[in-house]
């Protein structure tokens, strides 16, 4: 007789991924833990500071948003147990610092709350912020996506420089963020077109391998990396048109 199992569960397949960084991370003390936060406050702070004053969620407790995200990510961050429990949520890290800071609002809510001598209940807890859900989901995942395209961007023009390739990421820059044609870029490095063609497409790769690296600490698993890398580059033809 056969015998079936069932599916594997989001944190069970967290081995095919590179949340392994954060991990490792975390496994090496306060400094691992420094380097873990400091990754986490250059990649989603602007995304969600975006995000809360997209839906009003700082206004709820009238607290700027940049302040707002600021203060989560100190009040969350100062235990060394967050992130090692992001690692067994199954959830992806934009996702879980999102659920994240609307629980920290309600706190503060509940702390504003008792201070004035006032009952407040769950309910009206989220009457002061907007609902409308796909919107919100819309408008967050494009600031995170700009966010990790900057991120990206300035680690790829950064290991060029390194290389002595800074007129490389100027070409790459010049046709997809500018949109200059090849033939234009060409007559100012004295190139053919099919050779700044050449040089933007291995720039073109580069970040598309930092923008995978970046992917993979958020936790996305293989097999959704391609697409999400194809709909991230699709936000940077945004910028320019």
């Amino acid at each position: 007789m056969s015998t079936t199992t069932d599916p594997p569960t989001p944190s069970r397949l967290f081995p095919e991924t590179q949340t392994v960084w954060i991990a490792d991370r975390l496994s090496e003390g306060e400094a691992g833990i420094m380097l873990a936060n400091g990754y986490l406050m250059e990649s989603y702070v602007r995304p969600l500071s975006i995000y809360c004053s997209k839906i009003g969620l700082a206004r709820s407790v009238r607290i700027e948003a940049d302040d707002l995200v600021h203060g989560f990510f100190a009040n969350r961050l100062s235990n060394s147990e967050y992130l090692k429990s992001w690692l067994t949520s199954g959830l992806r890290l934009r996702q879980w610092l999102r659920n994240g800071l609307h629980f920290y609002v309600h706190e503060l809510r509940r702390q504003n709350a008792t201070q004035l001598g006032l009952q407040i209940g769950d309910q009206e807890l989220t009457q002061e912020v907007p609902s409308d859900g796909a919107a919100h989901d819309h408008e967050f995942e494009r600031a995170w996506a700009l966010a990790a395209l900057d991120l990206a961007m300035k680690e790829t023009k950064v290991e060029l420089e390194k290389r002595g390739r800074r007129d490389e990421w100027e070409m790459f820059w010049s046709h997809h963020v500018e949109g200059v044609p090849h033939a234009k870029i060409g007559e100012r490095f004295q190139m053919s077109s099919a050779q700044v063609a050449q040089r933007t497409f291995a720039v073109a790769a580069q970040l598309r391998d930092a923008l995978c690296g970046i992917l993979r600490k958020d936790g996305a698993l293989g097999s959704q990396i391609d697409l999400e890398v194809r709909s991230m580059m699709e936000v940077l033809n945004e910028i320019r048109s």
